[in-house]
């Protein structure tokens, strides 16, 4: 699973000194006409062709929102170029996404361009919606402590592990509740033949040269922090240097010891994670739990008698409370840039339009369309589409402009079982998910060194888990990892961790 710490640019002279005149160019502010309101929004387009102003689905959304919304739509793939030259010009609509948190954006923030919005975010009398904002979210995109945006919301929750419930069944096993038990289960797909053909071809888990994914998941389980934790000094230090992360590194090198894990995964690319448990060669993927629902799709053509399903953690003993490792909670945020939102008034009105694209009509219609037109509802209440391009361009992209802080109550069909379940598992996850504490904080030294340090550790861990280093040898690869520059990112982060003061140390 893709779990990064949002690694920005270091910021260049030129940067600092293009965020320092933005306020003072490009565009006369003019305050909202609260008598015929009308918005500027510039955000992604992933469809050849987006929701225009003459939908039926922009004409509905726009008079329930009660103002009209003049959307730029820039191509996904060129999107940051599209910021960086709105930025470089001064000229800014009401709302612009961000789509990183990249150095401009994080200087820009801290020279009073865009609008500081952390205390509206909790003002539930002005914006019910947006108050229900997730407060590690808001802390992930805040900049010196304070949230210049409103996030994009996507799963927290996401991680999952893929397994054969079949085999499970077979073999009179359950799904695992603790890490000893979840092995046995590794050893158990590798030596008691869940396949049930008379031969030893089968193993537990399948690990590939990303392996972050697993590895990142069982150290959480195991009591490790998310990329950062305080050691007892107070100071952030990096998870690899933990002791429960080298319990993790010490599970999964008795799974390769043993062959319950695949021997080539330090070369076993990513992109064919899928092919061996569809094949039955093994039962178990630690990745994002929606792997699942796309496991059980293939295998129904493959192996119909086979059964997958999902869970998302195991405890690192039966006394143990649950920990899960988060995603980040967002894709980009919307700024409000001072330059084009003139008065607080204004700003109010423009986070009362997406307050209100929170609620369930405003959902609906950016996700689906209008009822009846674009969608319809079964017998059972569940959506059905309308395949007709011309009905799906009218509500095309839209879904770019929710920041999806409420979900739809729209139901869609299921294709499989396990998809039902996997809804559940991110509810689950969320309940017990461990934030990063240095997601926000910005290092001059990783800006610059930060893809050789990482080759550094991800090397060591790998040499590590199939035997090539000793643990007295990984331990000198992170003191080279410091020596390196890693020394330094530790000081940055900390330095920016005890500058803020929205977060106390425990």
């Amino acid at each position: 699973m893709a779990q990064t710490w949002k690694k920005v640019a270091t910021l260049s002279m030129a940067s600092v000194m293009l965020a320092g005149t933005l306020a003072g160019c490009g565009q006369k502010t003019e305050s909202i006409d609260m008598e015929n309101p009308s918005i500027n929004v510039m955000t992604k387009a992933f469809q050849p062709e987006s929701a225009g102003a003459d939908s039926p689905v922009m004409k509905e959304l726009e008079e329930f929102l009660g103002t009209k919304l003049n959307i730029t739509w820039a191509p996904s793939t060129s999107y940051d170029e599209k910021v960086t030259t709105s930025m470089g010009s001064g000229t800014y609509p009401h709302a612009m996404l961000v789509g990183t948190r990249s150095s401009s954006v994080i200087q820009a923030s801290r020279n009073d361009i865009f609008w500081d919005v952390t205390d509206k975010l909790s003002d539930a009398s002005k914006f019910p919606n947006l108050a229900q904002t997730n407060p590690m979210v808001n802390h992930n995109i805040s900049i010196d402590g304070k949230v210049y945006g409103l996030y994009r919301a996507r799963t927290v929750g996401r991680a999952g592990v893929s397994i054969r419930k079949d085999w499970l069944d077979k073999l009179n096993l359950d799904i695992p509740k603790t890490v000893d038990e979840f092995y046995n289960v590794l050893k158990a797909f590798t030596e008691q033949d869940p396949d049930g053909n008379g031969q030893k071809d089968t193993y537990g888990m399948i690990v590939t040269d990303y392996l972050d994914g697993p590895l990142n998941n069982l150290a959480i389980w195991m009591g490790a922090p998310n990329k950062y934790g305080l050691d007892e000094n107070g100071e952030l230090i990096p998870d690899f240097m933990t002791d429960e992360f080298m319990d993790a590194l010490n599970f999964m090198k008795k799974c390769y010891d043993e062959g319950l894990i695949n021997s080539d995964m330090a070369t076993y690319s990513s992109d064919k994670w899928n092919e061996q448990f569809l094949s039955g060669q093994a039962g178990v993927i630690i990745d994002v739990a929606d792997r699942a629902r796309r496991l059980a799709q293939n295998m129904q053509g493959q192996n119909p008698d086979a059964v997958v399903d999902v869970f998302g953690y195991v405890t690192k003993d039966a006394s143990a409370e649950p920990r899960t490792l988060p995603t980040t909670g967002y894709d980009g945020y919307y700024v409000f840039p001072k330059a084009a939102v003139a008065t607080e008034e204004d700003l109010d009105f423009v986070l009362g339009v997406m307050d209100k694209a929170n609620d369930q009509v405003a959902l609906n219609l950016m996700n689906y369309g209008i009822e009846g037109r674009n969608y319809d509802i079964d017998a059972e209440g569940f959506v059905v589409k309308k395949d007709d391009p011309a009905l799906v361009k009218e509500y095309a992209d839209l879904n770019q402009f929710s920041t999806g802080i409420i979900a739809t109550d729209l139901k869609i069909r299921y294709t499989a079982p396990v998809a039902e379940k996997i809804d559940q598992v991110y509810e689950d996850n969320e309940l017990y998910a461990v934030p990063n504490p240095a997601e926000p904080y910005v290092s001059a030294t990783y800006s610059k060194k930060g893809p050789q340090l990482d080759a550094i550790m991800a090397e060591a861990k790998t040499k590590y888990i199939v035997g090539q280093i000793t643990a007295d040898e990984y331990k000198a690869e992170i003191e080279r990892w410091k020596s390196m520059g890693g020394a330094d990112v530790i000081k940055e982060i900390n330095e920016a961790y005890k500058a803020d003061d929205t977060v106390k140390a425990e």
